[in-house]
């Protein structure tokens, strides 16, 4: 049996001898899957880092032992548990706000942002350090009373360190920039600036009034107390006895939600987010690894029919068609191994660039080391795909007869093998790819619906570049030079590979097309929701008797006012009659634990407005429910309501600091969060919360940056408590956010043009000698070297030119089919920009094109009769 499945020597100093001779041609067509096997190898080996990084330094990445935060001040059985755990402890409060930032290059009186306020006392980070410059700033800005400021903001304004902020009333001079912050990375700017005070800069102002969304963070470095106090209640300070202590933790505010963050915590969130980016950037680099496969795949199905005459001489000399088989199927396997080989090579090059690529997402800097898993995976990858593809060429040796050494005909081996093969062979290729698949996603069933929406995907681009090429050749030419009627008959010669070729090229296009287009419809999206008639600047927070000044100071500076919206916070204290702590005890329930345990901002109007819409029941705009037993009606949001778990009728109660409130569910309602106006999952009829304690919310139009940016800067300098939100600001920062994001997804679908760019390399050094013959016959009937330059010129530039086509058609259809039913919005692409691209990668395919034709025209009439013999 083993005889019968390993080469004798013959076959393989055949394959040698044969291989010898065309050993550059052999070596493109295996380049194919370099690109494929890079993208992996980087990929995995950078999620190898990631882990490896995150192992390490997961006790600098929370900076303590264990982190406890809350949205509200510490109940008193929290107090005295966090106080008796004992150990090295500092605490945080964190809370947006506005900041006056006034330096020797802002404009007037300075410049306002509203910005990320983190004010600490303590020793945090008592793991890992806050880096900034200059360095010792971290380290004295609690005893300075000063601040530090984040590098995006201080680059933005022109500030220097000794220019000074205001937050609340409070000037603090700033005495350093933050370069990191332990567990953070750069992304977190764009939210808004991080500026770091110390705490009792801001307990003493009015930021923390009702209204505010505030933060209070605890974090614990355990020492000898802290172990003394874990062995009393029979834990240890392990991973088990930590966890112990976090669950203790949560349990004395089980009717308020609270978070508990340990190592091993933060550990396995970084895990997840690794998994979740590696997975979706593997898919992509799997498709180039596919696509380059197909190419090697169609490169030895040419190479084997050109080799038909050989196949045949070698079974006359008494070779047998197993023999025959082994020959080529040991140049194929040499083919996967080389190809397997550098891509893994390159795999590592390319691993050191992608933290550059992702430094932004990064909250640490990498620890970079050669991963044994990942390059076996990369490269066992690599040689089992290209094998696998190109099984049937091989198979179709046996189907070569000897007689085509006597008798010269066009002659496919591929159509002769049964039909029944053909099946089994795709059914096992169908097997494999599935498996190593779900080895990387760590799921066969989304490796599944992935292999068949990839192979959807290619043949509907296949079937698309062959409906273009049919297109392109029916076009009657007669009126064209002849450099251009050639030119695209070349294209359509016997070997040449232009469906694959296009179907490779396409589908780069296809990735870049759809990954551009999403990205534009989401700022589309934002930039619908913040027009003319919709609000561009919003004001919080602001008191009650606040209200009438920040309407004035907005109307005289030439701010429309759109609504001005009254919010009162409260508390679910009973859901369909039992209390929250006996739900949050309920193992069994599936109502979720934010619904339960959040903060709820809820507001009151008679009518509904435009981002709202009733689903079911009937929204009740005015009710007289006032005094004890009386039932509200109110109108969630349906997404709340599912998560609560209930429905039109069932009984909810709410605590108004200190005040039960009894409501009925009267209606559900469809909320359009997106748009930039305040929006609720609660909302109250007119007539019952009117006499609550509330701060309102105030919608603005503005007509132009400088009066928002002046409105701003007044409305802060006489009321340091009320926040504001430049709708402005928030789309560049989403702007930038997704460009980032938007780059590192194209530069791994960059993976598969060049894979589509390899390919045509390997196709046009396969045709090479037909190229040659094809030259020197037009020589002799009299073309010139600029005719056959043009030739090839025509040829190459349709062939890019057909590749974009079928891609952009494809990313057009996908971007209307987001558009349509995931967006809502009117698909208008960006021409312009999808032209852009498709010159780069038509300009691309010509380059790669002439580069290998340089030779053809140097070639001698002489070598040609030679081989013609």
């Amino acid at each position: 049996m083993m005889n019968r499945i390993l080469p004798d020597m013959f076959s393989i100093k055949t394959a040698w001898r044969d291989a010898r001779t065309q050993l550059y041609s052999l070596l493109l067509y295996c380049g194919g899957i370099v690109a494929g096997v890079a993208a992996l190898v980087a990929i995995l080996s950078f999620r190898s880092d990631v882990l490896l990084t995150v192992d390490d330094q997961a006790r600098e990445l929370l900076g303590a032992d264990i982190e406890i935060s809350v949205n509200e001040p510490y109940n008193s059985d929290l107090i005295a548990l966090i106080d008796s755990i004992g150990g090295e402890q500092a605490r945080s409060i964190s809370f947006s706000s506005m900041v006056l930032y006034r330096g020797t290059q802002t404009q007037g009186g300075g410049e306002t942002r509203l910005s990320q306020i983190r004010a600490i006392d303590g020793g945090f980070p008592f793991y890992g350090e806050i880096k900034t410059e200059p360095g010792e700033a971290a380290r004295q800005y609690q005893s300075d009373r000063s601040a530090l400021v984040d590098r995006p903001v201080m680059n933005q304004l022109g500030l220097q360190v000794g220019d000074s902020i205001r937050i609340g009333s409070e000037w603090l001079r700033i005495s350093g920039i933050i370069l990191e912050v332990p567990g953070e990375s750069a992304a977190f700017s764009l939210i808004g600036p991080r500026v770091i005070v110390p705490r009792d800069v801001v307990e003493g102002t009015n930021l923390l009034d009702r209204g505010s969304r505030v933060q209070y963070i605890t974090w614990i470095r355990f020492d000898e107390t802290s172990a003394a106090w874990a062995g009393d209640h029979g834990l240890l300070l392990d991973e088990a006895g930590i966890e112990a202590i976090a669950s203790r933790i949560r349990e004395t505010s089980a009717d308020r939600r609270i978070g508990v963050a340990t190592v091993a915590s933060r550990k396995a969130e970084f895990a997840q987010i690794v998994d979740l980016m590696t997975r979706f950037l593997g898919m992509v680099g799997f498709i180039a690894l596919m696509l380059g496969a197909l190419g090697v795949a169609s490169a030895v199905y040419v190479y084997i029919k050109r080799k038909s005459a050989v196949v045949a001489t070698l079974r006359c000399l008494g070779a047998s068609s197993r023999q025959t088989v082994h020959i080529f199927g040991l140049q194929v396997a040499g083919l996967g191994l080389a190809g397997a080989v550098i891509g893994s090579l390159f795999g590592l090059l390319v691993q050191r660039f992608l933290p550059v690529l992702f430094a932004d997402f990064l909250p640490f800097e990498l620890i970079q080391q050669v991963s044994v898993p990942a390059l076996l995976l990369g490269f066992l990858t690599g040689v089992a795909v290209s094998f696998a593809l190109a099984l049937l060429p091989l198979l179709s040796i046996n189907n070569i007869p000897p007689l085509l050494t006597i008798r010269a005909m066009d002659f496919s081996p591929l159509a002769h093998v049964q039909k029944r093969v053909k099946i089994a062979v795709g059914a096992g290729i169908i097997v494999l790819l599935t498996l190593i698949l779900a080895l990387l996603l760590d799921s066969v069933a989304a490796a599944a619906i992935f292999i068949a929406a990839l192979i959807a995907s290619i043949l509907i681009l296949l079937a698309t570049s062959t409906l273009l090429i049919r297109l392109a050749r029916a076009l009657r030419l007669t009126s064209f030079p002849y450099v251009w009627r050639q030119g695209i008959a070349n294209m359509f010669r016997p070997n040449n590979q232009t469906a694959v070729l296009v179907t490779t090229l396409g589908m780069g296009m296809l990735l870049i097309g759809a990954m551009y287009l999403s990205q534009e419809m989401i700022l589309q999206r934002i930039d619908l929701q913040t027009g003319d008639h919709q609000p561009n600047l919003v004001f919080y927070d602001i008191q009650s008797d606040q209200h009438a000044q920040v309407r004035e100071i907005a109307e005289q500076g030439g701010a429309r006012v759109l609504e001005s919206v009254p919010i009162v916070s409260m508390r679910l204290a009973q859901l369909k009659g039992r209390s929250i702590r006996e739900l949050r005890e309920d193992t069994a329930r599936v109502t979720s634990t934010w619904a339960l345990t959040r903060e709820y901002r809820v507001t009151y109007r008679e009518v509904l407005n435009d981002a709202e819409s009733i689903r079911e029941g009937e929204w009740i705009g005015r009710s007289e429910a006032i005094g004890s037993g009386a039932i509200v009606p109110v109108s969630l949001d349906y997404r709340l309501a599912d998560d609560l778990g209930v429905g039109l009728d069932d009984m909810l109660t709410f605590d108004i600091q200190g005040v039960q409130v009894e409501t009925r569910v009267a209606s559900i309602r469809d909320v359009d969060f997106q748009r930039p106006q305040p929006n609720f999952f609660l909302l109250f009829p007119a007539g019952v919360l009117e006499p609550a304690p509330q701060f309102f919310a105030m919608t603005l139009r503005v007509p132009d940056s400088e009066s928002t940016a002046r409105i701003q800067q007044e409305v802060v300098r006489a009321l340091p408590n009320v926040s504001a939100i430049d709708v402005g600001l928030v789309l560049e920062s989403v702007q930038k956010f997704l460009d980032k994001v938007a780059m590192a997804v194209q530069f791994m679908a960059l993976f598969s043009i060049l894979t589509g760019l390899i390919v045509l390399a390997s196709a046009i050094a396969i045709s090479r000698f037909q190229r040659i013959r094809e030259s020197v016959l037009l020589r002799t009937i009299g073309a010139s070297r600029r005719q056959i330059t043009g030739i090839q010129f025509v040829e190459y530039l349709w062939l890019g030119t057909l590749a974009c086509l079928a891609g952009l058609l494809l990313a057009l259809v996908a971007g209307w089919l987001l558009a349509w039913f995931f967006f809502d919005l009117v698909f208008v692409p960006n021409v312009p920009a999808l032209l852009l691209a498709s010159l780069i990668v038509i300009g691309l395919t010509l380059a790669v094109g002439f580069l290998n034709f340089r030779g053809v025209l140097r070639s001698k009439p002489l070598e040609v009769l030679r081989a013609e013999g």
